[in-house]
């Protein structure tokens, strides 16, 4: 199975005035092990400027699980993460990410293929 890697890339958009090619500050990847998929599905910016990726990650244990991880917005180091596991073969999927009035995450998602 060929393998797959989050792969984030953050640009520097200069004003439409001034014609130039963007500029890659940092990029990087991911790998959540188990050979398998790895995808980011959504990505937001945190209250403080910091850039939230979420998708599914395949570590080889039951199905594929929700992750969250919060990057630096200066290199693209990990800040923190969050992995919401599958079970019964199933895989997760997120589908929305928010962050409330309060600053907490909300983290949306289903179990696919699920019955019953």
């Amino acid at each position: 199975m060929k393998q797959h890697f989050w792969t984030i890339a953050v640009f520097v958009l200069l004003p439409a005035i001034v014609i130039a090619d963007p500029t890659l500050n940092w990029s990087t990847v991911y790998d959540g092990g188990g050979n398998y998929n790895d995808e980011a599905t959504i990505i937001i910016t945190a209250p403080d400027g910091n850039p939230v990726v979420a998708g599914t990650s395949h570590d080889g244990i039951d199905g594929g699980d929700i992750l969250v991880r919060k990057l630096s917005k200066v290199d693209g180091s990990l800040i923190w993460s969050r992995r919401f596991p599958a079970y019964d073969d199933s895989d997760m999927a997120v589908c929305g990410i928010a962050w409330d009035p309060d600053g907490d995450l909300i983290v949306g998602g289903h179990v696919c293929g699920c019955e019953g």
